[in-house]
């Protein structure tokens, strides 16, 4: 059976616009400029992202469509028992939509991968964009 290749999207220099062939290059071969880390998202889940983000109307619901049953009757309820405080349970009724939506959903390495490219661009004296 052949195997499926991921294809990434090509990368280019913000600087000079020169394309970026190295998949974790940190800065351009041609002018030296620092590349920005882009986040990729995984393509090896069984879940869209999207969807989960859009059943966060209903706190817990992405959760639960993912398969996390519990974390979303945990999301749930602790949603609705801070909505009394309105700022607070607003702010965590958010915090619960974007941890279903992006909660495995990103790669593994992407934080990784920015935080080096912080600390590189610190130590060259150059300010992380």
């Amino acid at each position: 059976m052949a195997e499926a290749r991921i294809v990434e999207p090509p990368r280019f220099c913000s600087r000079c616009g020169s394309p970026v062939v190295v998949v974790d290059a940190s800065y351009c071969k041609e002018c030296g400029a620092p590349l920005a880390a882009t986040v990729w998202l995984n393509r090896a889940i069984g879940w869209r992202p999207w969807t989960a983000l859009l059943l966060s109307i209903l706190p817990g619901l992405g959760q639960w469509y993912k398969g996390q049953r519990l974390r979303g009757v945990i999301w749930f309820l602790v949603v609705l028992a801070f909505y009394g405080l309105q700022p607070v349970g607003l702010m965590l009724h958010i915090i619960c939509a974007g941890n279903a939506a992006l909660s495995g959903a990103l790669k593994d390495d992407s934080p990784q991968r920015w935080s080096q490219l912080r600390r590189t661009a610190t130590r060259s004296g150059a300010r992380p964009t």
